[in-house]
């Protein structure tokens, strides 16, 4: 299979259970055998952001890696604070939301993307772009029109302009922000509007599907 690691945890002495999103199954887990001993054949492998093509040796009810031959590892996206922290969060929404050994493979290919986006351009606009995108996948997308006055309805996770009883007002520049990478529109870089914007992607992820992504707070 082709597949991204998005966790590992430590499993008995030497071994380590992975979450896997693979192009043809979804979300798996698999174990890396020994992979906790000083010169384990994977341990460069068994790492968050590997992106490889694993082979996989099944036995009654789990997985065993037993080949593994790197794609990518997305290095850029762990040579900056910043950069990571947005990693995780994609690793984190694939994780927390997706359910298990269901293919997704509009979504995979969206995330193979968004990593190497991160690496190479801003890394909030990367990530606020797969957001948008990975709602829309999900069958789920927001819509954005012209608004004077932007309320987020907190039983739906969608915008509206009228204010009604617990919905939330957001501020217009970031409402903008999200409406124009939504639009593939050039956005002003200001780091504390993306990042705004990012934690109300946040509050909508957890309406819509219920799950609190905790790489957020690092942000």
């Amino acid at each position: 299979i082709k597949g991204i690691i998005v966790k590992l945890i430590d499993y008995k002495e030497a071994d380590k259970l992975a979450s896997i999103f693979s192009l043809e199954k979804g979300v798996i887990t698999a174990k890396f055998a020994g992979v906790k001993r000083d010169k384990a054949k994977f341990k460069s492998v068994a790492q968050p952001f590997t992106f490889a093509d694993f082979t996989l040796f099944e036995k009654k009810d789990h997985l065993t890696v037993t080949g593994a031959e790197i794609v990518d590892g997305f290095a850029g996206v762990l040579t900056d604070y910043n950069k990571t922290m947005c990693g995780y969060i994609i690793l984190d929404i694939i994780r927390s939301i997706l359910p298990k050994e269901k293919p997704e493979q509009d979504i995979f290919i969206l995330t193979v993307s968004a990593l190497k986006n991160i690496e190479q351009q801003n890394e909030f606009v990367a990530t606020i772009d797969y957001i948008l995108k990975f709602i829309t996948l999900s069958g789920m997308g927001l819509e954005f029109k012209e608004l004077n006055y932007v309320y987020l309805d907190t039983m739906s996770g969608n915008f509206t302009s009228e204010r009604n009883e617990g919905s939330i007002q957001i501020d217009k520049k970031v409402y903008e922000i999200l409406k124009d990478i939504s639009q593939d529109n050039k956005v002003e870089i200001n780091p504390t509007k993306l990042k705004q914007a990012l934690r109300l992607l946040h509050n909508i992820l957890f309406i819509k599907f219920g799950e609190d992504i905790t790489s957020f707070q690092y942000i």
